[in-house]
């Protein structure tokens, strides 16, 4: 895989939604699905990946970056945003996580989805953040040439002091656990599947 390595600085809100009744998860996927498509017609945003952990259903976390926190503050105080947020903790509970994006590394096209995404979440110990952020360029770098690796995103909290979460895309979950010996820090690493792929394979059905 060719070496690619973004700097991005992109605000990012990392959004934990938790269902109260999994039973109602097809409700919720259309709701937040039809929220992200105006979001992507909105000025300032950039990108966003949902999924779904894989051993905690009704359990979703979503990435979603913006150009600065401007446009986000704009967008979320319009009355459609609060309209859907409305919607959103009326079928469970939301967790709001701002932070900066710190790299994006790889070239895979994840935009539909990957055999394994890994979200992690991370603090960084026994070393300060710049130092921190040093050693996980150069971890994602390393990942940028190893066979089944696709993408990486980390993202630093500006609430949570140490805290960062970090998504990976991988083709192969062996190569996963054997990388992930390697890396800096370990913190709780959940499995997951892209809200996206499950709605394809659920049309497909």
């Amino acid at each position: 895989m060719p070496y690619v390595m973004r700097h991005t600085g992109l605000f990012t809100v990392v959004n934990t939604f938790t269902l109260r009744d999994p039973a109602r998860a097809p409700e919720f996927e259309r709701s937040f699905l039809g929220h992200a498509a105006w979001l992507r017609a909105q000025d300032g945003f950039d990108s966003h990946q949902a999924v779904l952990l894989a051993e905690c259903p009704g359990v979703y976390v979503n990435i979603e970056r913006w150009r600065n926190p401007e446009s986000f503050q704009r967008v979320r105080g319009s009355s459609v945003f609060q309209a859907h947020g409305r919607e959103f903790h009326a079928l469970g509970e939301v967790a709001v996580d701002p932070s900066r994006n710190v790299l994006r590394a790889g070239d895979g096209d994840v935009s539909e989805g990957a055999p394994l995404v890994v979200v992690e979440w991370l603090t960084a110990e026994g070393m300060n953040l710049e130092e921190f952020d040093r050693a996980y360029r150069a971890y994602a770098a390393a990942l940028c040439h190893e066979p089944g690796f696709l993408h990486a995103d980390l993202s630093r909290s500006l609430t949570k002091p140490g805290a960062y979460t970090f998504v990976t895309w991988w083709r192969d979950a062996d190569v996963w656990r054997a990388t992930r010996r390697a890396a800096p820090a370990t913190g709780a690493a959940e499995c997951a599947v892209h809200l996206t792929a499950r709605q394809a394979a659920g049309h497909a059905r």
